[in-house]
């Protein structure tokens, strides 16, 4: 029985159903309406000489599909298209190559053979024409490298070591933002005869940081070759860092972290020991003009006009930030493209409100400047004060955090010589807990002024420090009988609280047991003053040291070069 016929989609035919799929495939020709010349393929016949290659471009070229394309090619001839096929086909003679319009050059991009006589246009990297300038502009080679001339200057033995390729060992480059940590990280790592690895804690997990360091074992047992593995260190946690040390301990690595973090409490301890530390300053304003120039003369033309002084001013305000200076000299040039009569002075204010310095209230600097106000204090220079408290709190310090320290202040401090000072300090907390910022400032202010201005008497904390330090002397004596307190019978039976004298019954003083008999010369009430935990103003201040250098110092930087008035008193 004759198989069922079925009409074609492409050309209404009527076709064999087992033979649909040969239909479509290698003898449809399209659309009634758009019928031409038979495109039946042609196979080889015995006495050709095409290759097999050419069979398949031919079978292909003349489908259905192929046809539509070989259309859009046509009517569209400014955009040529080669197939896919021609990429990867060998052409044994150019006689083959006639049949096919198209051809590709030595970089493997297609173009026609009228139109490839034109030169072409380079095309960039979209991910390296969208870096930010401080990207573009990194150095690639030591002697382009700006600043820390005292580590890696002319004649240094690290830069030595660096230009020889024998790499500098597992070291810590620890600085602030923008001093060149990474950069100078990664010029090592180049510089060496090594495998360099890169990793990063926002993307390494503790698998993929044990995969890349057993990766540099076997390439070292393999090769020879070490590994050098740049990270920031300080974000890395404990469980990940653990993992470092045996690899660093052994030699099979070679760790360059960078960190603007004290490594002495960010990295483990272990490990620290085993690496070098090398600290790294903020850049000069030389060193940053320098880099701006740099950076500002790689630029392609045309460069648009800028003021003559933007590049001192970025230097000034960056604080040392190469970084921030470079996003400064960013912003100046997209501001400045997109409104070109903007005045000078206008730029720059915009410049510098681009670049307000941040405040990171996790790292050490935050420490820093409570000490700082906090020593301020003790020294009762208020205006000093008051500008590390405005820094703080401009920067998004907590309130709370501030008040905490201020409280202590009025005890540690102040002490016995202001007792006013608790309750203010008190009062100021309850008043940052209630108001909060921005008002709360005010009465922090106060308080900061007012610890600031009180006298300063240390009597009590050092009494403590002196008893603490009694407590850590063994053996630890029992409370005397006397003052022990005596609730039941059986106590008082064994002399709990015997003979113990209530001191408001009585017109005249009278004696107790106040310190075991070891320890009886501390009390107050003993005729030795100085051996006393608590000691009197006079004793305190027998105490206390005289230094002549330093006496001098601040009558010739505060005294305006006079005597102090207390010289001869405290002499005698």
């Amino acid at each position: 029985m004759a198989p069922d016929k079925v009409e074609c989609p492409i050309c209404s035919l009527l076709v064999a159903e087992t033979d649909i799929n040969l239909h479509l495939d290698l003898q449809c020709r399209g659309s009634s309406s758009a019928a031409g010349p038979s495109t039946t393929p042609k196979f080889r016949t015995k006495g050709s000489q095409s290759s097999p290659d050419r069979e398949v471009i031919d079978l292909l070229e003349n489908t259905p599909t192929s046809k539509l394309s070989n259309s859009r090619r046509s009517s569209n001839k400014s955009m040529p298209v080669a197939s896919i096929f021609n990429s990867t086909a060998k052409r044994k003679s150019s006689s083959q190559d006639e049949s096919i319009p198209m051809d590709i050059d030595k970089k493997g991009t297609n173009v026609s053979s009228e139109e490839g006589k034109g030169e072409k246009k380079q095309r960039l990297n979209p991910l390296i024409a969208n870096q930010p300038l401080a990207e573009r502009s990194r150095p690639t080679s030591l002697s382009s490298y700006i600043g820390q001339t005292d580590l890696v200057g002319p004649g240094s033995l690290l830069r030595a070591r660096i230009e020889a390729g024998e790499g500098v060992g597992s070291c810590i480059l620890w600085g602030p933002p923008g001093c060149g940590k990474t950069t100078l990280a990664r010029l090592i790592a180049k510089t060496a005869d090594a495998d360099f690895k890169e990793l990063s804690a926002t993307s390494s997990g503790t698998s993929d940081v044990r995969q890349v360091f057993e990766q540099a074992k076997n390439s070292l047992k393999l090769t020879g070759r070490w590994a050098v593995t740049d990270c920031h260190q300080h974000r890395f946690n404990k469980p990940q860092q653990d993992l470092f040390l045996p690899y660093v301990e052994n030699g099979w690595v070679q760790l360059i972290g960078a960190t603007t973090e004290n490594p002495s409490f960010k990295v483990n301890g272990a490990l620290l020991s085993r690496c070098q530390v090398f600290t790294l300053s903020p850049h000069s304003p030389e060193s940053l003009q320098e880099i701006l120039t740099n950076a500002l003369s790689s630029l392609p033309p045309p460069i648009p006009h800028l003021p003559p002084d933007l590049i001192p001013f970025l230097a000034d305000v960056a604080d040392g930030d190469a970084r921030q200076a470079l996003n400064g000299l960013e912003l100046a040039l997209k501001d400045e493209n997109e409104r070109q009569k903007k005045r000078d002075e206008e730029l720059m204010d915009a410049v510098r409100r681009g670049l307000r310095k941040g405040y990171d209230r996790s790292g050490e600097e935050r420490y820093d400047m409570i000490s700082a106000l906090h020593k301020c204090l003790r020294g009762s220079d208020g205006s000093a004060a008051m500008y590390w408290l405005a820094r703080m709190i401009t920067g998004g310090e907590d309130p709370l955090y501030i008040a905490r320290r201020l409280v202590i202040v009025a005890s540690e401090d102040v002490g016995l010589a202001d007792s006013q000072a608790l309750p203010l300090a008190m009062a100021t907390y309850q008043a940052c807990q209630v108001i909060g910022l921005p008002e709360c400032r005010i009465n922090l202010a106060h308080c900061v002024a007012y610890l600031a201005e009180a006298p300063k008497s240390t009597r009590s904390y050092t009494a403590y420090k002196r008893a603490e330090a009694l407590c850590h002397q063994p053996p630890l004596p029992g409370v005397p009988l006397q003052i022990r307190n005596a609730p039941t019978t059986l106590m008082k039976k064994l002399g709990y609280g015997k003979k113990y004298s209530y001191d408001p019954d009585y017109k005249h003083p009278v004696y107790n047991e106040y310190l075991p008999h070891t320890l009886a010369n501390h009390s107050s009430h003993s005729p030795y003053p100085d051996e006393h935990l608590l000691k009197s103003l006079e004793a305190e201040l027998k105490e206390k040291s005289w230094d002549e250098d330093r006496l001098s110092e601040w009558e010739w930087r505060i005294n305006g070069n006079k005597e102090w008035e207390g010289r001869l008193s405290s002499k005698e």
